[in-house]
């Protein structure tokens, strides 16, 4: 397999990823961001691919334990090769679907960034990216049961998903969670959000809220980002979903 060498937050984090097929890019970026922990904190990630995710949230929060589940051979090789020099992640070789009976409620948060589609008629792509993309036999709520299996007692679960797609997340929820906080991601802002942040708590009954949209590009400067997302990108500011 061809690999390239991908650069994040201005060069701070670098990361081997597949030359071809699916690479993390934006989305990983902002699911490391709107990441937050306490000290001690230990925290799981379903299906961390290359470890992108992990690496730039430990970036920023070096005193967090990770631990990264991943199925595919070829992606748990760049993981382990990615974070061989990071004490506090460990990478896992498993799948979602039989979660080890000892991470039953274990974790203070569990983070994921799920295939985007359940259907693979659903969306054009080429066959390098189906697997990360598209689910195999499983559903969303596949991944929001094993995370909320994972979870602590008023543990966070925090996912970065399509936008069109928030009903079926709050009802995959329902009755299990509380204090969802909702990041809509548009691309401008006078578009229709593309992307959201969910976070919510295990087995609370606290309010939920939307809040204020992160837009990632301004009219009329080419491709430029906004300054707010530009910040986020370079890892000069995190996502805050929650004081």
């Amino acid at each position: 397999m061809s690999t390239l060498d991908v650069k994040f937050y201005n060069g701070q984090v670098s990361v081997t990823q597949p030359g071809e097929g699916y690479r993390a890019g934006t989305d990983a970026i902002l699911l490391a961001s709107s990441l937050q922990a306490k000290p001690g904190d230990s925290i799981l990630e379903l299906g961390c691919g290359t470890g992108v995710v992990m690496l730039l949230a430990s970036h920023h929060l070096p005193d967090i334990q990770f631990t990264g589940l991943e199925k595919s051979e070829d992606m748990l090789a760049l993981s382990r090769q990615n974070t061989v020099d990071n004490d506090n992640i460990d990478i896992v070789s498993g799948s979602i679907r039989r979660i080890p009976h000892d991470w039953h409620l274990q974790y203070d948060q569990v983070v994921a960034n799920p295939p985007y589609f359940d259907n693979r008629r659903a969306v054009r792509m080429s066959k390098g990216k189906e697997t990360s993309f598209v689910n195999k036999g499983l559903t969303l709520n596949d991944w929001l049961d094993a995370m909320l299996v994972c979870m602590k007692p008023r543990g966070l679960g925090t996912l970065i998903y399509r936008a069109d797609g928030l009903e079926k997340i709050c009802a995959g929820l329902a009755n299990k969670t509380g204090r969802l906080r909702i990041l809509p991601i548009h691309s401008y802002a006078d578009e229709p959000a593309k992307r959201i942040i969910v976070q919510f708590r295990k087995g609370v009954k606290s309010e939920s809220a939307l809040l204020p949209a992160l837009v990632m590009h301004e009219r009329g400067g080419g491709e430029r980002y906004a300054p707010d997302a530009a910040n986020v990108l370079s890892g000069k500011a995190k996502l805050i979903l929650a004081e």
